[in-house]
């Protein structure tokens, strides 16, 4: 398996400037298509899950980063997990998208202690946790 593919989101994490919101581009895609009903954001987004750990811990050996910038996967999939709580709308696509880009940049309490984890965990589950605030936030808001 080629996992630099996959890591870096298609190579959409090699952008020069602001890889993590041209990787989350990809997570819009996923959400519209599977993510209208909560089961079906678990089914995808826990082997998902799996998948971006071992990418990213492939990546972080190759390029000896504890966290590689050009690691997008964990922005994919941590968009996609908004819709665990939430449907997604033209509405609620853009909206989940600057609130998580938000909370994923600025890493408020609890999100910065999910980066402590070891291994590709401490690069994936940190973005999860935004991704799921990110619907929590949406669902009492809208």
């Amino acid at each position: 398996m080629n996992w630099e593919l996959i890591a870096t989101g298609f190579y959409l994490g090699r952008f020069r400037y602001a890889p993590g919101t041209v990787g989350t581009l990809l997570g819009v895609p996923l959400a519209y298509l599977f993510g209208f009903k909560w089961w079906l954001v678990l089914l995808i987004g826990v082997p998902l899950y799996l998948i971006g750990v071992k990418s990213a811990e492939y990546m972080r050996k190759i390029t000896r980063e504890k966290d590689p910038e050009s690691v997008v996967i964990d922005e994919i999939v941590g968009y996609f997990f908004a819709f665990l709580l939430i449907e997604p709308t033209i509405k609620t696509l853009l909206l989940a998208f600057v609130v998580f880009r938000v909370l994923d940049i600025l890493k408020p309490f609890p999100i910065g202690l999910f980066e402590r984890l070891p291994g590709g965990h401490g690069v994936m589950a940190d973005d999860v946790v935004a991704g799921l605030l990110t619907g929590f936030i949406l669902y009492l808001t809208l």
